[in-house]
């Protein structure tokens, strides 16, 4: 049995014939030669005679000596036999013997034993504790199989590793290759902390790795990645050794160096090569960690390796089955990290997983919903499993898992309130635990999918900004960007990130920079730095810009205010040549910002205006009121575009938010568009909105459909009704805007001026000039007295009349005339200040000047004087009625140094005169009446048919008698004075009651004739009263307030004798 000539046939027959007289060491010995000459052959395995031999060491158990038991052991654990009772009797019958047991007999137990698996915790405890303290008599190979056994059997023995570990590094000169892999594998494998023999081993190993099997190549690579050990040069050695011999590996040996080298992070891309070409033909043969473990690998080392995972992607679809939660969700996260499409492997573990999520890990479930959301894979029932799963289940989630969870629901826009709410109540007291890119994520998610969050943004508020400097850049702009997003206030983290960007604004991506600043203007956060070294930055980098950053970019420095040229320029340049790539938005948007700004874009707008028009059924609402408003802000002429807004948006109006309508129809007025059809839709379908609209929108509404001239009873019904209860929240510019635009449009609303005359003289410091003009213009057009408002305005105006334009100048002298409101001081003033200006002023502007003066009787004879030098040179430009105006203007206030310019207007005026309206037909009678008077040697441009024309013009325009009128007439008929009751002169000009014989007369001066509140005559009626004195008429006045005080006949009677008699009429 022991010769040379013996086999394990040999050594099992003769057992068969006389086994029964075997005794124990004969039976040991038999054990021991059939597994050292047989091996794990299989015939030997399956041979009923080991079978006999196991069952006759296990009777005689009792009688093995020591190296008899640990032959036995090492014996049937060698062969693969499987003798359970066997083992079971060497583990009861050892431990009181093992004293006697050999170090090597200790060695090969433990071996056997784990070899074996068979599970014998109190037996490998005994032979921990008896190897322990005799480790030196250990040869290497004990040394490396006693490791190797206690890490494959998984028991814990930290007493005997640490000895080992003691022991191991002064000897390694004396192992062998496979030693130092199996001690390096058994220590990884088992946890153990040993720096000191993992250093002695990564020292020994380089220079002996021709001695390596694959997998103790494997195995060493594995050893050192699992346990955390930096050991470049030995991993080099092994990059460097492995491919040559990657034929020798098996696909536990392939998987498991991939994987050590990527969890090691070692780059070594010529032996990724080498096993991305071999790994695909011996696939058929991975197991399904093997599988789950390369994609893995390949993945985190960023290996491109498209045949590779298309030949696992092929190979792991029909076999997912075999996988365990781990290996699915490891597979996943690969090829969505590798940013591989595979559809249908994603679809074969979405059906595999979703049954199956109860096993996972919280970790695979993270890693999961990660990976299909990055891939932008849906499956939707997967995620609703993983948020079922997860919810109940967050306690035991890493940080990592948490924030990685949220993510992957938001990125793939999949509904799991429950889910979230779970997250935010769990994450708040765990976040000094996130990495910074988990605070990012998490806030990100949220803000995301919308989710309300306000304690745990508050939470991530105030845990941020003491960790910015640990955040990389991308990490900085999603923070800030989901806080904005979300609508939640922190400036302290605002301004955190606003001292830490700058100087970190190289290392951020397009995308970072255009979010930052989108976050801050959103937020509201003034950041001038950030904004000026984001202006500084940006501009070199534009062509890394995709469409939207550049859109986004824009938008956000307009928003915020800022002016940055250098930058704006940069963006119109690089814009137009890729305006295909800008969703709908991103043109709205990008417009938007240049008008807001009051950047002049010529190019970049024309570019717009060709690329919107074919789109526009792909703009929102906000999109199309957006670009209208933009075009019009900047004044642009694209008169295709906006044909094309006001096709595309009446249709849609029903989408339209309040702001939106306003917008719209503010934009084509600005932009002088006429768009009928667009605006009587907006008339249709802004009545019943009018609650949502806010202060700004229903002024800018009012004003935009008055600008066009386009009524809208309804709507400015609806507008009247509406606004008075929010006057309050009416900014200066909405009172004056609204007030115009009803003026404007010739719609009475008593009540709501009424409204904005209480609203108004209190908040006159708001108002711009601008705004103070329009709104006297406002009230005396609609002929709404409102004395307060008025002489607030009189006392606000004159300090601030330099800031006033031309047209602000002319309108609120125009106003305070025409309402007949007495303010010398704000006449002295306009006086004062137009002078310098005229030049500047547009005919309508020097008419109105001149006429407000002129109706208000003050006299301001050099104002008169700069107009005609203003005027002469350009009365072509008049049109009849400002001529008129003028004309009469001039003649009203008594200037008489030019007659030439009478003239000059006179020839111009009868060029076209049947054009004048009856108004200023009279006008321009009173004013040739006027000339004819004072230069009666002057030839006049009339012919006998002009001025019949327009002395029936004026007596057109008299009024009907009044009964004051009459009453008078009456009282005079009492006291004897014989008259005509409303007498005509030969020049055409009308008498309440006079003697024309004696040219005697009576005028009755109601109202009308006086400035409001005061006992001033219009600057009307006095001129009125000089034409007839120069005709020869002897006038006496009635005056409405003196005959309104008369009390009876007999007072009214006196009171007639009283003036007649004075004036010597009588």
């Amino acid at each position: 049995m022991t010769g040379r000539g013996a086999t394990p046939e040999t050594i099992l027959s003769l057992f068969a014939a006389r086994g029964d007289e075997f005794s124990a060491q004969n039976l040991s010995t038999a054990a021991h030669r059939v597994a050292k000459f047989g091996g794990r052959n299989r015939d030997v395995r399956g041979d009923r005679r080991v079978i006999a031999l196991a069952d006759a060491c296990q009777r005689c158990i009792r009688e093995f000596d020591a190296q008899a038991l640990a032959n036995a052991a090492w014996a049937f654990a060698t062969a693969g036999i499987e003798a359970p009772r066997l083992f079971a009797a060497i583990a009861d019958a050892a431990p009181s013997r093992l004293k006697e047991f050999s170090p090597q007999g200790l060695a090969n137990t433990a071996w056997a034993f784990a070899t074996a698996r068979i599970e014998a915790p109190r037996f490998f405890a005994a032979i921990a504790d008896a190897a322990s303290s005799r480790l030196k008599e250990f040869s290497p190979q004990g040394l490396a199989n006693t490791a190797w056994a206690f890490a494959t059997a998984r028991v814990e023995a930290p007493k005997l590793f640490a000895a080992i570990a003691g022991a191991a590094p002064s000897r390694l000169k004396e192992f062998n290759s496979q030693n130092l892999a199996n001690t390096a594998w058994a220590f990884a494998t088992a946890r153990i902390e040993a720096p000191q023999l993992f250093a002695a081993i990564a020292g020994a190993a380089p220079s002996r790795l021709k001695e390596f099997s694959p997998q103790g190549l494997a195995n060493t690579a594995w050893a050192f990645a699992t346990a955390g050990i930096e050991a470049p040069q030995l991993f080099a050695a092994i990059a460097g050794a492995a491919p040559s011999r990657l034929k020798e590996f098996d696909p536990q040996n392939l998987a498991n160096t991939a994987w050590a080298f990527a969890t090691a992070r070692v780059e070594a891309p010529q032996l990724f090569a080498a096993i991305a070409g071999t790994a695909p033909s011996l696939l058929g043969k991975f197991n399904p960690q093997n599988l789950a473990n390369t994609a893995w690998a390949f993945a985190t080392a960023r290996i491109e390796a498209p045949q590779l995972f298309a030949a696992i992607a092929g190979t792991a679809s029909s076999r997912l089955g075999e996988f365990n939660p781990q290996e699915l969700a490891n597979t996943a996260w690969a090829f969505a990290t590798a940013r591989i499409d595979a559809p249908q492997l994603f679809a074969a573990i979405a059906g595999a997983a979703s049954s199956r999520l109860g096993e996972f890990s919280p970790q695979s479930l993270a890693n999961t919903a990660w990976a299909f959301a990055t891939a932008r894979i849906e499956a939707p029932q997967l995620f609703a499993a993983i948020a079922g799963a997860a919810s109940s289940r967050l306690k035991e989630f890493s940080p990592q898992g948490l924030a990685n969870t949220a993510w992957a629901f938001a990125t793939a826009g999949i509904e799991a309130p429950q889910l979230f709410a779970a997250i935010a109540g769990a994450a708040p007291s765990r976040l000094k635990e996130f990495s910074p890119q988990g605070l990012a994520n998490t806030a990100w998610a949220f803000a995301t999918a919308g989710i309300e969050a306000p304690q745990l943004f508050a939470a991530i508020a105030g845990a941020a900004p003491s960790r910015l400097t640990e955040f990389d850049p991308q990490a900085l702009a999603n923070v800030a960007w989901a806080f904005a997003t979300a609508g939640i206030e922190a400036p302290r983290l605002f301004a955190a990130i606003a001292g830490a960007a700058p100087s970190r604004l190289r290392e951020f991506s397009p995308q970072g920079l255009a979010n930052t600043t989108w976050a801050f203007a959103t937020a509201g956060i003034e950041a001038p730095q950030l904004f000026a070294a984001i202006a500084g930055a940006a501009p070199s980098r534009l062509g890394e810009f995709n469409s939207q950053n550049l859109a986004n970019t824009a938008w956000a420095f307009a928003t915020a205010g800022i002016e940055a040229t250098q930058l704006f320029a940069a963006i119109a340049g690089a814009a137009p040549s890729r305006l295909k790539e800008f969703n709908p938005q991103g043109l709205s948007n990008t417009a938007w910002a240049f008008a807001t700004v009051g950047i002049e874009a010529p190019r970049l707008f024309a570019a717009i205006a060709d690329a919107a028009p074919s789109r526009l059924d792909e703009f929102n609402p906000q999109d199309l009121a957006n670009t209208a408003w933009a075009f019009a802000t900047a004044g642009i002429e694209a008169p295709r575009l906006f044909a094309a807004i006001a096709g595309a948006a009446p249709s849609r109006l029903g989408e339209f938010n309040p702001q939106d309508l306003s917008n719209t129809v503010w934009a084509f007025a600005t932009a002088g568009i006429e768009a009928p059809r667009l605006f009587a839709a907006i008339a249709d379908a802004a009545p019943s909105r009018l609650d949502e609209f806010n202060p700004q929108d229903l002024a800018n509404t009012t004003w935009a459909f008055a600008t066009v001239g386009i009524e809208a009873p309804q709507l400015f019904a609806a507008i009247a009704g509406a606004a008075p209860s929010l006057l309050g929240k009416f900014n200066s510019q909405n009172l004056a805007n609204t007030a115009w635009a009803f003026a404007t449009a010739r719609v009475e609303a008593p009540q709501l001026f009424a409204a904005i005359a209480g609203a108004a003289p209190s908040r006159l410091k708001e108002f711009s000039p601008q705004g103070l003009a329009n709104t006297a213009w406002a009230f005396a057009t609609a002929g709404i007295e409102a004395p307060q408002l008025f002489a607030a305005i009189a006392g606000a105006a004159p300090s601030r009349l330099k800031e006033f334009s031309p047209q602000g100048l002319a309108n609120t002298a125009w106003a305070f005339a025409t309402a007949g409101i007495e303010a010398p001081q704000l006449f002295d003033a306009i006086a004062l200040a137009a002078r310098s200006w005229l030049g500047e002023f547009n005919p309508q502007g020097l008419a109105n000047t001149a006429w407000a003066f002129a109706t208000a009787g003050i006299e301001v004879p050099q104002l008169f004087d700069a107009i005609v030098l203003a005027a002469r040179s350009r009365l072509g430009e008049f049109n009849l009625q400002e001529l008129a105006n003028t004309a009469w203007a001039f003649a009203c206030a008594d200037w008489k140094k030019d007659p030439d310019f009478f003239a000059e207007l006179a020839y111009i005026v009868v060029t076209d005169l049947d054009a004048l309206d009856d108004r200023g037909l009279s006008q321009f009678h009173l004013a040739s009446l006027h000339s004819n008077l004072e230069w009666p040697d002057r030839l006049s441009p009339l012919s006998s048919k002009h001025r019949k024309a327009i002395q029936e013009a004026l007596q057109r325009q008299d009024p009907s008698p009044s009964q004051l009128q009459r009453d008078v007439a009456t009282a005079l008929d009492r006291v004897g004075w014989t008259h005509v009751f409303e007498h005509v002169t030969e020049e055409g000009l009308s008498l309440d009651m006079a003697q024309p014989d004696t040219k005697r007369a009576v005028e009755v001066d109601g109202p009308s004739h006086y400035l409001k509140r005061t006992t001033v005559q219009s600057g009307s009626t006095r001129f009125k009263s000089r034409l007839l004195r120069r005709l020869g008429w002897n006038v006496v006045h009635v005056p409405f307030f003196d005959w309104g005080a008369l009390d009876g006949e007999r007072e009214q009677d006196s009171y007639l004798r009283a003036k007649l008699f004075a004036t010597a009429i009588a």
